[in-house]
Formats: C-alpha cells, structure tokens, sequence
C-alpha cells in the first residue's frame, strides 16, 4: 500500500491513460450538454409559457431533481455495472431521448399541452417530459466515472473531487456557448439534434474502449 500511494496519482488510477483521458473527457462533455440542454430547455418552454419566475423555477426544480434521481441511480448501478458498456448505454439512451425532443419541438409538445387542463400542470408536464428524462440519464454517468477510475480507496476525495470540479467547468461552458453563440446562431432544435448526435459517437468511442478494456470487477 505504501508503494501504491508513493506512485503519482495517474499511476494509481483504474484504468489506462487512454481509457482515463476518455473518462475525463466524458466528464467535461457531458457537463456541457447536461446545462446546455437546460438553455435549450428554456427556449423551448418560454415561446409556450413566458419566460417568467414561474417558467424557470419550474425548469431549474425539473433539472436538479432529474440530476439528484441520475446520481442517485447511477451509483448503485456504477457498483453493479462498473464498465464502459454501461457508459456507452448512458450515452445511447441519452442521445435517444434527445432526438425525441427534437422530434417532440416540431409541434407535439404543443398536442400535449393542449390535452392538459391547467397552466401550471401544463409547465410542470411538458418541463417534466422535456427535462427530467435525459437530465436522469446523464446524471448516472457521474459517480460512474468516479467508479471507472478509482482504484485506491485513498484516491477517491481527490478523484472525485476533480472529476466534479471537471464536470463543473464543462456546465459553465455549457451555459454561456450555448446561450450567447449556439442558441443566436443555429437555434435550438439543431442544438438538441446535435447534441444528441455528438452522444451518441461519444457512445461509439464507448464501446471501442470496452472492446480494448475490460473494467474489473
């Protein structure tokens, strides 16, 4: 054990350093997409019921609590599952779900709505449709990455800690490219498309991983 903690921590890892570069990329990028999507959630809430408090508290509430249910899961799946195949279905699912919205924003959020009685139950629904699904799904992938590159238990505050300082940064960025260049530039059904694109070659990149590496248990 001793000669474990004297080695430098990228020696200490779980995995190779392709495979851990990948994990922190994953990190970055999924910290993107995860509050780039809530920018694009906005927009395709706010042409239906104002951009006002009630509009994004009800955003904001739908995406932390869908994030706290994906953490929540993806710990106890990460300690079951501890690969980058269940990585790669994260990805996948999430990109699916995405291409459903951007299928969903051509006019069938506007079909459910009109089926619903209530303006708050309206918002809360079609937030909760929009939102909850893929913020789950994304979430999971956090403590899986904590999981995929921990291999000594002293390891794990700093790992952790910089993989969600990581993910962090990569919602920051997330926010501002796309709310001040994506969002003005391209709109938001081809953000959604891309985004759900951009997942699932990362899924891709996944499984290639998996093929070459094999997680142990």
């Amino acid at each position: 054990m001793t000669t474990a903690i004297a080695l430098p921590l990228h020696r200490r890892l779980a995995v190779g350093p392709a495979a851990a570069f990948l994990v922190v990329l994953d990190v970055l990028t999924l910290g993107f997409v995860t509050l780039g999507f809530e920018m694009v959630a906005s927009r395709i809430l706010t042409p239906l019921f104002g951009s006002g408090i009630y509009t994004w508290a009800t955003i904001i509430s739908i995406v932390v609590g869908g994030l706290m249910a994906g953490y929540f899961l993806g710990g106890f799946v990460a300690d079951r599952f501890p690969g980058f195949g269940l990585a790669a279905l994260i990805k996948f699912a999430s990109s699916a779900y995405l291409f459903f919205v951007y299928w969903l924003s051509q006019g069938g959020l506007e079909a459910l709505i009109d089926q619903i009685d209530g303006e708050f139950t309206a918002l809360f629904t079609s937030g909760f449709v929009v939102c909850f699904p893929p913020l789950v799904i994304l979430g999971m992938y956090s403590p899986l990455s904590v999981r995929l590159l921990l291999r000594e238990p002293s390891d794990a505050g700093r790992i952790s800690g910089g993989l969600f300082a990581i993910s962090s940064f990569g919602n920051i960025v997330g926010i501002i490219i796309t709310t001040f260049v994506l969002i003005p530039s391209i709109g938001t059904r081809a953000i959604t498309a891309g985004f759900a694109t951009f997942l699932l070659a990362s899924a891709f990149a996944s499984l290639s991983t998996r093929a070459v590496y094999r997680q142990p248990n």
